[in-house]
């Protein structure tokens, strides 16, 4: 009697959750694509960080933060496994690298504070994260009026820093090359001996041929 007791709610238990189941339209991979990869204002910030950067730096989009850390020796298998995890889940919407060497400048983060809101809280593990590593990190808020030379002043001063590209200035005009150049003589104000001949040949022919050359050697030079 309790065996016969004990398949019929078996039973029960298992065709209840097939039900649920079939009733849930659970499936193993529920994903459908979307329509476009980034959002208008992660598309607008992103061109505008280009064209002040120019060529020779890459902008790269949605970094995860383990990606860009490690952990350090001496740190125990507990810690760095609770922190790479939490590393995992974090995401950082820039990150600016030199174009050549990909080495790692800095991180922008953009808060958007429309709708439903989107990181307008400071993170405190993301900062401390890219504190601790000794790499750069601003957050930049969202807004529709931004000038290419904002973005590239403030990238500069908060990001590159003394690494900044310097522009040449803008002249008007012909530009000479330096080689093309010629430097004019500067007067020393005292005559070498050739000169002092050369000058009393030219006004004074007579006195010229009165003055011996050991005399004319005897000028200051």
């Amino acid at each position: 009697m309790e065996l016969i007791l004990f398949a019929m709610i078996s039973l029960i238990v298992i065709v209840g959750v097939l039900v649920s189941r079939l009733n849930d339209n659970s499936f193993p991979f529920p994903f459908d694509r979307k329509t476009a990869l980034f959002t208008p204002a992660e598309k607008n910030f992103q061109n505008l960080v280009e064209q002040a950067m120019g060529s020779r730096y890459r902008i790269i989009n949605r970094v995860k933060l383990a990606d860009i850390v490690s952990i350090r020796n001496g740190v125990s298998n507990r810690a760095g496994q609770t922190a790479t995890n939490n590393a995992n889940s974090k995401y950082l919407d820039f990150v600016i690298c030199e174009r050549d060497s990909m080495k790692l400048l800095g991180v922008i983060d953009l808060v958007d504070t429309q709708g439903k809101g989107y990181k307008i809280k400071k993170d405190w593990f993301v900062s401390g994260t890219l504190e601790a590593a000794a790499i750069p990190h601003i957050r930049i808020k969202v807004k529709a009026n931004y000038t290419i030379d904002e973005i590239r002043s403030c990238i500069n001063s908060r990001i590159l820093g003394n690494n900044a590209p310097t522009q040449a200035p803008k002249v008007k005009g012909r530009i000479i090359p330096a080689p093309l150049v010629k430097a004019r003589p500067k007067p020393s104000g005292v005559f070498t001996s050739s000169a002092a001949q050369a000058m009393l040949a030219k006004d004074t022919p007579a006195m010229a041929r009165q003055v011996s050359s050991a005399q004319v050697a005897a000028l200051p030079h």
